[in-house]
């Protein structure tokens, strides 16, 4: 499959203020009319001055003009969030949506090939749509409360931007998972280098099967 189309499918999360636009993460629309789904610790459950971001390119094949500040933004709000997968839906006033189908991580293997697309160092206002492709390294369960819920382990590392990333089975439209972000045991490490805590400076990223979304619409 191509993926070209994604620069219209994938975009970044951010929150307007009076320097502009802050980058969170990434959100992708689906196909239902104006909804998007991204990692709810990225809208911090607020959605005052939440927006997504817009580009001025058509395909993710274009050279992507880093040094070009002007964007559009479509304001959003938080129509659902889920606390035990940490996906968020967001909705706008817009009648656009996808062709992308919503599948599970059921149908991926260990060792099974899959896509990342998101914004990586988005905390650094960097607003590149960037490309991934890495193994799944284990399937796991994850126990919040009494509720357990389907993750993959992905072989690669995650920057801040990119949770909320959509994960396609290779070659495919089908969205299996949503990026949540990189392992750090107890909610990481007490010290930060460079903005970088040394805890998330692995190849251990979590992802959520993205079937949790289908009871959310």
């Amino acid at each position: 499959m191509s993926y070209s189309a994604l620069a219209n499918i994938v975009f970044a999360v951010g929150r307007t203020g009076a320097n502009g636009v802050q980058l969170l993460g990434t959100a992708t629309l689906l196909n239902s009319p104006g909804r998007f789904v991204t990692a709810a610790h990225v809208t911090n459950k607020d959605d005052q001055n939440l927006v997504v971001v817009l580009r001025n390119y058509n395909s993710i094949e274009d050279y992507q003009d880093t040094s070009d500040s002007q964007v559009q933004v479509i304001p959003v709000r938080i129509e659902a969030i889920d606390p035990f997968t940490d996906l968020c839906i967001l909705s706008a006033d817009i009648d656009q949506s996808s062709n992308l189908s919503i599948g599970s991580t059921d149908i991926l293997n260990v060792s099974s090939v899959v896509d990342i697309f998101g914004y990586p160092h988005a905390d650094h206002g960097r607003l590149v749509l960037t490309h991934q492709r890495t193994e799944i390294g284990a399937r796991i369960l994850i126990k919040n409360g009494v509720v357990k819920t389907k993750h993959v382990v992905l072989n690669t590392q995650a920057r801040p931007g990119q949770s909320g990333s959509p994960i396609f089975s290779a070659y495919t439209t089908t969205v299996v998972a949503i990026l949540i972000g990189s392992y750090a045991p107890g909610g990481g490490g007490g010290i930060s280098l460079g903005g970088v805590d040394p805890h998330t400076l692995h190849q251990t990223t979590h992802a959520v099967s993205v079937e949790y979304v289908r009871e959310m619409l």
